[in-house]
């Protein structure tokens, strides 16, 4: 199958090659990918952590073309997003069930790509504070995925959103997004 493998000798450390399909264990699906997102830490920190010719990528999109054997899981036709340390970067993804999610049809898949590592860590910081009705909250690096989303995320859950960026570029589409204020530099 086709995918983005580890390479330290290419450019950036990744080259388009094939790889071995994965074969799924009995409580993971096989997933066609249909789209992909890249995080900071998987480019950042691959060096490592990834051998030669290992398909990175923790984020990706698609449709289960083999359901999990242990019956857990969507069947076979289910549009899904995926999560895992490894494998999202190629034409297809074994992945544990735990760490998928149905994708309504009315989603498109490449958006609910760049949902689990970005969307779940500023859920997850955001949960932290409890409740945020009413309250200001500022959210720094705001114009990063996690901050993005976190921005988002606070508005509609109530808070008044300061967000922090560190020029008026970076700034730029954060008032649509919920910001009540977009200050620079802090």
């Amino acid at each position: 199958m086709r995918a983005l493998l580890y390479d330290p000798e290419a450019p950036q450390g990744f080259r388009l090659g094939e790889a071995p399909d994965p074969v799924p264990t009995e409580s993971q699906a096989l997933v066609e990918v249909h789209a992909v997102s890249f995080n900071f830490g998987e480019i950042a920190y691959r060096e490592g952590v990834l051998s030669p010719g290992q398909v990175s990528g923790w984020d990706a999109a698609g449709v289960v073309v083999r359901a999990a054997a242990d019956g857990s899981g969507p069947p076979a036709g289910e549009r899904v997003v995926t999560f895992g340390w490894t494998g999202a970067w190629a034409a297809l993804r074994a992945v544990e069930t735990g760490e998928l999610a149905l994708v309504p049809d009315r989603v498109d898949l490449g958006a609910a790509s760049a949902l689990p590592v970005a969307g779940v860590t500023a859920l997850q910081a955001l949960r932290r504070l409890g409740s945020v009705v009413g309250r200001r909250v500022l959210i720094t690096g705001a114009s990063g995925g996690v901050g993005r989303y976190a921005v988002q995320l606070a508005a509609l859950a109530g808070a008044r959103v300061v967000a922090s960026v560190g020029s008026p570029a970076r700034g730029e589409g954060l008032l649509e997004l919920g910001a009540e204020e977009v200050v620079i530099g802090l």
